[in-house]
């Protein structure tokens, strides 16, 4: 076999290897996955249980149910009602929300400390929503599994791939199937959640606000990352600009008007009460970390880290348990 045909046969089976399409529950355009629906919620479940093990769930009943009750009311209106969505408040001082395959959505006690009504929560909650309905993660997970499959075939079928100009071309391979899963994905889940803010009553503008609030956070947070030397913490769907100046942000928010009814919920007031007296920053049951210093006042102990570690309680505090 000469090595043009090995190179032909290889992009054959790379080809029939990647061929396994099935309709976005958004767009109703093919989308190439590699999991069904049934598979992508037996991985959310498996992976569920990692997440709690690392984030524990914040030890508020109220507040669970209260932001439990909300997110259920955004997911009723979904293009993928019929999933059992689950959402837990975790136990973290991050700035952050993530979302697994087949509806378990997280938020943590950290990014609520930011947010200033019940519609910003909607809105972060939202586009969580957003990214599993348009099958974002499944989408990551099976371009990931076709550059492993066409990098497997290839190594095969052409010899030559094996070396580093092949090394260098599986790169090339993975990094085409894994483009667009950046600003083209957190610009469409932001569309979906204030798509379903309208349809549930909010105002879908929550979404500029929310992204506002958050990015100034990132701001501030990297001018102190600067002064503490470490790395800045930023919400995984920010953009590189202030929303104020992003137009295509707000062109997708905008579209949500047309599903926008009567009712205008904001409820500050409600949302301010739910979340007064919640632990801000470092847990003391996880323990509290000062100048790269470890207290623990439950397990009684003291740990001092080298300077320029990055140091998590809740991280430390879970291996320790």
């Amino acid at each position: 076999m000469t090595v043009s045909t090995s190179i032909r046969t290889g992009a054959l089976l790379c080809t029939l290897a990647v061929s396994n399409c099935a309709l976005n529950p958004v767009t109703g355009n093919p989308n190439f996955v590699t999991m069904s629906e049934a598979q992508e919620i037996s991985v959310g479940r498996t992976e569920d249980k990692k997440v709690r093990e690392e984030y524990p769930p914040y030890d508020d009943p109220a507040l669970q149910r209260y932001v439990s009750d909300i997110g259920q009311r955004l997911a009723r209106s979904s293009h993928r009602a019929g999933l059992q969505y689950q959402f837990l408040v975790v136990d973290s001082p991050q700035v952050n929300a993530f979302a697994l395959p087949g509806g378990y959505i997280y938020i943590t006690r950290g990014i609520l400390s930011f947010l200033n009504s019940e519609a910003e929560l909607a809105a972060v909650l939202g586009h969580e929503i957003g990214h599993v309905t348009a099958r974002h993660s499944v989408q990551q997970v099976s371009a990931a599994t076709a550059a492993n499959v066409g990098a497997s075939v290839l190594q095969i079928f052409v010899p030559q791939a094996r070396n580093a100009a092949g090394d260098l071309l599986v790169n090339v391979l993975g990094g085409a199937l894994l483009s667009g899963y950046g600003r083209e994905h957190e610009l469409e889940a932001d569309r979906l959640g204030a798509e379903y803010l309208a349809r549930t009553g909010y105002d879908p503008q929550a979404m500029i606000r929310v992204v506002g609030a958050l990015k100034n956070q990132e701001l501030f947070d990297a001018e102190v990352a600067t002064a503490e030397g470490r790395e800045p913490r930023a919400y995984h769907g920010l953009f590189a600009s202030h929303p104020d100046n992003d137009t295509r942000l707000q062109e997708v928010v905008r579209e949500a008007a047309r599903f926008k009814g009567e009712e205008n919920r904001v409820n500050r007031e409600e949302f301010l009460k739910r979340v007064d007296r919640m632990v801000f920053a470092d847990s003391p049951e996880q323990g509290i970390v000062r100048n790269n210093t470890l207290h623990h006042p439950g397990l009684g102990l003291v740990l001092r880290f080298p300077a320029g570690w990055r140091v998590r309680a809740s991280y430390i505090t879970s291996h320790l348990n």
